[in-house]
Formats: C-alpha cells, sequence, structure tokens
C-alpha cells in the first residue's frame, strides 16, 4: 500500500444547487494527497448538475454520473457506496461539510489499525447562515473496538444516535460484505451494526465534521426512507408499507431482518437477532410502548381498510398489517394482537372470496394464445 492510499469521495445530491458548490470546495480543500470525488446527481432539476460539471472540468480527479430518474436518497446512497475501486470510500450528502483536516486524521486511524473499517470524526450543526447551533455531544461518537463482534454490534445499537457518526471514511473490503441498505426506518442503524460486525469502528474526537442544520422529526423520516416515497409513490395509499407508523419498532425489527443475513457463524446469527431486542427495549422501551399504543388506537381503521378491497389488494393489505404487527410483537412481546391477527385474516378470507369471480373474468381478459401463435422452446 502507498504511502497515501486514494479515497474515493462519493457525494450523492438531488436538486442542491444551493449548497453543493460550498460542499465540494470543503474537499477540494482537503490536505489529503489523494482523492477522487464522483458527484452522483439523483436526477436533479436546479442547476445542481451544471454547477458540479464546471467543477469537473477544472478538476482532473472529479466526474459527475447522473441518474436519469429520480431513484430516491437511500438508493444514490447506495451508489454512494459501490462506486469506485479505492481501498476506502466515503459516502457524502450535498449539504454537510468538511474540515480541511477532515480525510488525514481519519485516515490516519485507518492505516494505523488495519482492524478498523470505519472511522469518523466529532460533528456540529451549523445553520444555513453559518452559525454553529450546537456541537454533538462525544457520547454520539462511536468506539465499537474488540475482538467479539457481538459486543462490537451491542455497542453501536446502545449507542449510534446521530448521522455525523455514519458519514465517515470506510474500509471498501467490510463494505462489499453488507447486506444492500434496506427501504426501512433507521436503516443507517443497521447498517453500522451489520458494519460492526466486520471490524472496528473508530472516530477522532476533534469536530471535523459539520453537518448543516441537524436532522429532523424520527416518524418524518421513516416515511421518506419508505421503499414507496423513495420511488415517489403515496405513502397512505391501501398497497403501501406502514411500518413507518412505528420507526422505532420498525428499527428495532429491521435489525433482527439485517442479521438473519450476517455473514457470520451460524450460531451468531440467532444470538445477534435477540441481542437487537434485548439493546432496543433497554435503549427504547417506553418510546416503543407509545408508538404501539397509538398503532393499536389505529388498528380499527387499518382494518376496515381489507374490508374495502377485494381479491389480491385485500391479501396484499392484509399482509402489510400482518407484517406491522408481528414486528410489535417481535420487539414487544408482551403487546398481543392474536385477535387482531384472526380478524384480519378472516377478513381477508371473505374479501379473498368475494373478489373470486372478478379474478376468474377479469376486465381485460389474458388467453392463452392459438396454438399456431406458440413458439416452440429450443431442443
Amino acid at each position: 500500500m502507498s504511502v497515501h492510499p486514494t479515497v474515493d469521495i462519493n457525494l450523492f445530491v438531488y436538486n442542491g444547487g444551493t449548497t453543493i458548490a460550498e460542499s465540494i470546495e470543503s474537499i477540494l480543500a482537503q490536505t489529503w494527497p489523494a482523492l477522487t470525488l464522483t458527484v452522483i446527481d439523483n436526477g436533479s432539476t436546479d442547476d445542481t448538475l451544471d454547477i458540479a460539471s464546471r467543477y469537473a472540468s477544472r478538476v482532473d480527479w472529479m466526474r459527475v454520473r447522473r441518474n436519469h430518474a429520480n431513484t430516491g436518497a437511500v438508493a444514490n446512497c447506495q451508489r454512494a457506496f459501490w462506486n469506485g475501486d479505492a481501498d476506502f470510500v466515503m459516502p457524502k450528502t450535498a449539504d454537510d461539510l468538511l474540515a480541511p483536516d477532515f480525510v488525514r486524521r481519519v485516515m490516519a486511524v485507518l492505516l494505523e489499525r488495519p482492524e478498523c473499517v470505519m472511522c469518523h470524526a466529532g460533528a456540529l450543526v451549523f445553520t444555513g447562515a453559518g452559525s454553529v447551533r450546537e456541537v454533538y455531544p462525544a457520547e454520539h461518537r462511536l468506539m465499537a473496538i474488540g475482538p467479539d463482534p457481538l459486543e462490537r454490534a451491542r455497542h453501536v445499537m446502545s449507542r449510534y444516535t446521530t448521522a455525523p457518526s455514519f458519514w465517515g471514511i470506510y474500509r471498501r473490503s467490510a463494505v462489499d460484505r453488507l447486506l444492500r441498505i434496506p427501504y426501512r426506518a433507521g436503516w443507517d442503524h443497521a447498517v453500522l451494526a451489520e458494519l460492526a460486525l466486520y471490524g472496528e469502528i473508530r472516530h477522532v474526537p476533534e469536530v471535523l465534521y459539520w453537518r448543516r442544520n441537524g436532522g429532523g422529526p424520527v416518524r418524518r423520516l421513516a416515511r421518506e426512507c419508505t421503499a414507496y416515497s423513495q420511488r415517489g409513490l403515496p405513502v397512505d395509499d391501501a398497497v403501501s408499507d406502514i411500518g413507518w407508523r412505528t420507526p422505532l419498532i420498525s428499527t428495532a425489527f429491521n435489525h433482527i431482518e439485517v442479521f438473519s443475513l450476517a455473514r457470520v457463524a451460524p450460531e451468531l446469527r440467532p444470538r445477534l437477532m435477540a441481542l437487537s431486542v434485548q439493546c432496543f427495549r433497554a435503549r427504547w422501551l417506553g418510546l416503543m410502548q407509545r408508538e404501539a399504543a397509538a398503532f393499536r388506537a389505529e388498528l380499527p381503521n387499518l382494518i376496515a381498510a381489507i374490508g374495502q378491497q377485494d381479491g389480491v389488494l385485500a391479501n396484499w393489505t392484509a399482509l402489510q398489517l400482518t407484517a406491522a404487527l408481528t414486528a410489535i410483537e417481535t420487539v414487544l412481546p408482551e403487546e398481543d394482537f392474536t385477535l387482531a391477527h384472526l380478524e384480519i385474516a378472516t377478513l381477508a378470507a371473505e374479501r379473498r372470496q368475494a373478489g373470486q369471480a372478478r379474478m376468474l373474468e377479469p376486465d381485460l381478459p389474458c388467453r392463452a394464445p392459438p396454438a399456431r401463435e406458440m413458439v416452440a422452446s429450443p431442443a
């Protein structure tokens, strides 16, 4: 490895015309000498692409990629993880800024400690006017270290709080082992918890990451990261995922799903799945109980929606509702929705039967082609 291995910084953006120039300038000002910068534009409709292209025309280690359609921020972040071939990669938003020594200080840790798979830095929040609103407390930084992968994952699940601890530099060999980013509340939590299974996560204490305006309400963020929202589809229609209504419970259950597919010894996966419930109950029990109570209050209307559908749509709506209830019961076993499950199954069966005739005689009938239209399969 050379003295200064290359770091791929992949800046993903949608309609970031008001902030992208400042973000690019903070990358150009880095004191680390070996960088590539790729702007991944998500089909912006403002002047984002023009601004990025002007920079790329005069910076030989910068390029611009453009998605032909807005794929959503989650999918574009996934592209930011995968783009490039350097041994180190940093996905980055177009809003936040880096101090000039960010890459140099973080890379010093990664090069000194080959067991470290990601390193981030201390962070602050600044406003659009440029004033500092707050410095994130030291306990928001991650230090998931040691030889035990379960303890490293426990540290992340017990401590990860704010996004700057996610926006670090990653060792690509570990990134390539990660599950695809899920369209779920708390997807960044689950990515880091899985990452901790494959190596250490460390930080440098200096405040070198500058976050613009801070985060948003958990429930709103949960709505925005569903596959439906990310694809520009209605989040409240009959076919959409309803897990966003219980964002903290969904975050905990998301870890169970991710750990079931973790690249670890088979005997560790059930332990990790159980550990995730323990960690989030210890951390958020009261908040998750309130989410469950609010969901229970909404349940009659959600069940009634099944009765408004027939056939396939009734079954699909029942599946979405059953999945949400199963997540609640898994994380909060004291919550019993047995009667609701029976009511949902009964109602779905009734609506399935009601729609059977319509399915057998569709409005646009599908027919088998006549024999002369059939194409023989190759031998």
